[in-house]
C-alpha cells in the first residue's frame, strides 16, 4: 500500500539522520482547509500519521504536530506572511523575494514551528535543529544543505538561485 510505503520512507530517513521528533502539521480540519479535498483525502492524511507514529514508535522517535496556521503563506526566511506569496506549486515572497516550492516552504515552517515551540519545553533541554531534506535548519531558520549530494527526492534548498537573484538585487 502506497501509505504504507510513504510512511516507511520517512522513518528510514529519520532513523538514517538520528532524528528524535517528526513533526506534523495538525490535521483536523484538512478538509476544510484544502479546496477539493474529500473525506477520502482527510482519511489518507490521518492514516498516513498514524502509521508514521505507530512504526516512529518502534524506533525511538516521537511524533509531533503543530498548528498549519500560515504554514504555506509565511516565508520561512524572514517571516512575512501574505496569500500572495503562494501561487499553486510556486513560493515568492514578496517582501524578501525568498523563492522555493510552496510545499517545500510551508515544510520549513512546520519544523520552525515545531522547534521554537520547544525552545521553552522542559524535559532535558530543547532541539537545535531539524532534519529537513537531509539538510538541517535551526530555530534561527538557518537552513545548512547536506554534506554530499544525499537527496530524497522531495523539492530542495536552492541556495544557488536564491543566491543569484540576491546578488542581482544588490547591482
Amino acid at each position: 500500500m502506497m501509505l504504507h510505503r510513504i510512511a516507511n520512507g520517512i522513518i528510514e530517513e529519520a532513523t538514517e539522520n538520528g532524528c528524535t521528533v517528526i513533526a506534523f502539521e495538525e490535521l483536523t480540519g484538512i478538509r476544510e482547509r484544502l479546496s477539493g479535498a474529500s473525506w477520502g483525502h482527510e482519511w489518507a492524511f490521518e492514516r498516513l500519521y498514524e502509521y508514521v507514529e505507530y512504526k516512529a514508535a518502534l524506533h525511538g522517535i516521537d511524533v509531533e504536530q503543530v498548528n498549519p496556521e500560515n504554514t504555506s503563506r509565511r516565508c520561512s526566511t524572514c517571516g512575512f506572511t501574505h496569500p500572495d506569496n503562494r501561487d499553486g506549486t510556486a513560493f515568492e515572497c514578496l517582501k524578501c523575494g525568498y523563492e522555493n516550492h510552496a510545499d517545500y516552504n510551508a515544510a520549513k515552517n512546520i519544523g520552525l514551528r515545531y522547534l521554537r515551540r520547544s525552545q521553552t519545553g522542559d524535559g532535558g533541554g530543547a532541539p537545535v535543529g531539524v532534519r529537513l531534506n537531509r539538510g538541517t535548519l535551526n530555530a534561527n531558520g538557518e537552513y545548512e544543505p547536506p554534506a554530499g549530494n544525499g537527496q530524497s527526492g522531495s523539492p530542495r534548498e536552492n541556495p544557488t538561485l536564491n543566491e543569484a537573484r540576491s546578488s542581482d538585487r544588490a547591482k
